[in-house]
């Protein structure tokens, strides 16, 4: 809503309707279908499309840290592929459940104040919430909040494979821990790169004035995870370094290909 407020802001400021000045705004005022899931979705697509080589398929544990937006998200995606979302935390704690806990009752516990309130139902058990990086999964999905994973707990991750969903939530003493540990991290600038892309196709469509359906905006989101994902896998692999300082890496060698494009010292003095 706050994002609408801040176009019709705008636009008295400069006399017309502008939507393209900022992204998540309602659909009603020019938002993007698609926006709601984008970061988790993005996410999803890129654990889709590294599964072989991750060693994830359906029937998979995965411990959610954080159950918001991403994190609902993400736990609903995962689970209708089969995945078994066997721990999730929120603000006043966590649960946890080794045969996989229901997405629908997490939902509907989420709204109804916390996911807590599933404890002591259906083989469910409270967890204090800094334990549920320890909890024994295949995939962790850090969804909330930055520092989630740092010096003090990393070694006590049992997962082979951490998804930041959330915005720097493993320390850099942390992804030295995990790598010595030989987990793999698919990191925040990829792996929740869902969000700020699909706000990108706002920005496109605004520009436009042509409005997408959902299923082409998850087509072309699909699309880009994969891209960028495979590039990324294949840098980290050929180079014989993290995920993280691959993606880092791809970045910067655009940007250098940009920046040459312009014509450097060397090109005009030879």
């Amino acid at each position: 809503m706050i994002m609408g407020w801040m176009a019709d802001e705008y636009a008295s400021i400069v006399g017309e309707a502008t939507p393209a000045v900022i992204t998540g705004k309602p659909i009603a005022l020019g938002g993007s279908l698609g926006r709601d899931d984008a970061t988790a979705r993005g996410g999803y697509y890129l654990v889709q499309r590294l599964a072989r080589q991750l060693a994830l398929e359906p029937g998979s544990r995965v411990a959610i840290q954080g159950f918001g937006n991403a994190g609902q998200h993400i736990a609903r995606l995962l689970g209708a592929d089969g995945y078994r979302i066997v721990a999730v935390s929120d603000s006043k704690g966590a649960v946890h459940c080794p045969s996989g806990l229901d997405i629908g009752k997490l939902l509907a516990a989420k709204r109804q104040g916390s996911v807590t309130d599933l404890a002591g139902t259906d083989g469910v058990s409270a967890l204090p919430a800094d334990d549920l990086v320890s909890v024994d999964c295949e995939l962790l999905v850090p969804a909330a909040l930055e520092d989630m994973i740092h010096e003090g707990n990393a070694s006590r991750v049992k997962a082979r494979v951490v998804l930041e969903l959330a915005n720097g939530p493993v320390t850099p003493e942390a992804d030295e821990i995990l790598a010595s540990k030989n987990v793999v991290v698919l990191p925040d600038i990829l792996a929740n790169a869902g969000g700020v892309t699909v706000s990108y196709f706002e920005w496109v469509q605004n520009r436009q004035g042509f409005y997408w359906p959902v299923e082409d905006v998850h087509a072309r989101l699909k699309t880009m995870m994969e891209r960028e994902g495979d590039a990324i896998w294949a840098l980290a692999r050929d180079k014989g370094i993290t995920l993280r300082s691959a993606a880092y890496v791809h970045a910067l060698s655009r940007l250098a290909g940009a920046i040459e494009a312009h014509g450097t010292q060397q090109f005009f003095t030879s």
